[in-house]
């Protein structure tokens, strides 16, 4: 049976992409406590035991998640420890990994900053959770070695390459509508129960439907995706529902089986639906209805427990009625409707994204963290974004790649950005004086959650080149604290 040594390289990349995402480091031990992956210093005792008496040992005992709030105070979980008094680490979160209810590892992540330690305890609960989706998925990729151990098989390879996805879902968002969305979405995880996801391209319509099975009772079983508007016409069929050997020319002697049975068991996402021939809609719908699916060129019903999440960006109502898209199919897809927003509605979260891909791209670059001039973050947060979040990310590739200095000033802009018109404080409908005190708030608003700044009304005061007095009552004014 599979065991971390065979996805050593998954584990510390899955690891690196959740501390970028974090901002926190990360370890992960072995059942044996030895020490398999890890970002900062924990990368460089890779291999080497965690200390004896450590917290994170405890939890693979009791299988249950815990959290250091104050190493240095001496908390009960560290009084074993061996390291106890030399511990650097300021607070930390450990959750375990199970395999089939067995304790196979744990997930930990360390603070080592008063204000990561702040922050740790302030988002407690979230970072809980986020957790238990990353442990989660690290069991499912052992259970995934497991079968081709097994079976000899790798079709689904293309699935495990989620992990990614989940985690930035699970972090990126505090707007209040997309934690509607978010918590209607629970609410229906484990539901077999269609469900259609719409919003504009580039809005996470995946992410959202990969946090839908990871939140459910499939998660230990594929999730696959396939984009109906990505594959010609005359494969997509096969693709779906598969073939049996000779069923056309070009086809495999042994036959192939379709996404449908590769997901038997979880959950299959659609995206792309409204690009689906109208051709092969019928087929769908019978799939739908029934559960069970016929291979091309097969005479067999092969039963299938699949959850079938669709996703499109496209106005289905009205493509029913030119008669391109199948009333019933819709009603059947249609059976719980989630609605993804565009970033434009989203602004409160644009600042969130910004720093997450900043983060990231410098990482890949293999540069310190850049920095961002607050009144171009302002500008970026006020953009709209017709490309949501995949032109957002697009377009901090370059700054970064572009960046001079340590800091992203507007000249680092995308040209394509910086010729663009509409300023952050053109809206209409005001007035000018309105205009100008939004422009302000924004501004404000931007500096005073910022991280170099926060709770530093001192500092910020200085930056702005205002005093502190201006300062108090610029934030009154705005109901800023």
């Amino acid at each position: 049976m599979a065991d971390f040594s065979y996805i050593q390289e998954f584990v510390q990349t899955f690891s690196e992409n959740i501390s970028e995402v974090l901002g926190f480091d990360i370890t992960i031990i072995n059942e044996n406590g030895i020490r398999i992956s890890g970002t900062g210093s924990y990368k460089y005792s890779i291999g080497e035991p965690s200390p004896e008496g450590s917290y994170l040992r405890e939890i693979m005992e009791t299988k249950k998640p815990a959290m250091i709030h104050d190493v240095i105070k001496n908390e009960s979980q560290c009084m074993s420890c061996k390291f106890m008094g030399q511990c650097k680490v300021s607070a930390s979160i450990g959750f375990p990994i199970l395999k089939r209810d067995r304790s196979v590892g744990v997930i930990g992540i360390m603070g080592f900053s008063p204000e990561q330690k702040e922050r740790m305890i302030r988002n407690s609960e979230m970072l809980i959770r986020f957790l238990h989706h990353m442990s989660a998925l690290l069991e499912k990729k052992l259970l995934l070695m497991d079968y081709i151990q097994e079976s000899g098989c790798d079709a689904y390879e293309e699935d495990v390459a989620a992990f990614k996805n989940v985690a930035f879902d699970s972090i990126v968002g505090h707007n209040t509508g997309l934690q509607d969305v978010i918590k209607k979405a629970k609410r229906v995880a484990n539901s077999p129960s269609t469900v259609l996801i719409r919003g504009d391209s580039g809005t996470g319509k995946e992410l959202l439907a990969q946090a839908i099975h990871y939140e459910s009772n499939r998660r230990k079983n594929p999730f696959v995706a396939i984009n109906c508007a990505a594959i010609p016409e005359n494969l997509l069929e096969s693709e779906l529902f598969g073939y049996e050997g000779g069923a056309f020319t070009g086809s495999r002697r042994e036959g192939n089986i379709g996404k449908f049975e590769y997901a038997h068991k979880g959950t299959l996402f659609l995206d792309e639906i409204g690009d689906m021939p109208i051709s092969l809609q019928p087929k769908l719908l019978r799939v739908l209805q029934e559960r069970s699916i016929e291979r091309i060129g097969g005479k067999k019903i092969i039963p299938i427990d699949v959850r079938v999440i669709a996703a499109t960006h496209r106005n289905l109502e009205e493509m029913v009625e030119k008669g391109t898209f199948r009333e019933d199919l819709y009603y059947r897809l249609n059976v719980i409707p989630l609605h993804t927003k565009p970033l434009k509605e989203r602004r409160d979260d644009i600042m969130l994204f910004l720093r997450y891909f900043i983060r990231k791209h410098c990482r890949i670059l293999k540069i310190n963290e850049l920095s961002i001039d607050p009144v171009l973050e302002q500008w970026l947060i006020q953009y709209d974004w017709p490309g949501n979040i995949r032109q957002l990310e697009n377009a901090v590739e370059y700054m970064v790649n572009i960046a001079e200095l340590d800091t992203i000033e507007f000249h680092d802009l995308p040209d394509y950005l910086g010729k663009q018109e509409n300023f952050v404080c053109f809206k209409r409908g005001l007035s000018l004086e309105q205009m100008i005190a939004e422009y302000e708030k924004n501004i404000l608003q931007t500096i005073y959650f910022a991280e170099p700044y926060r709770n530093d009304k001192e500092k910020i005061s200085q930056e702005l080149q205002i005093s502190l007095s201006t300062l108090y009552r610029k934030l009154e004014k705005y109901q800023l604290v």
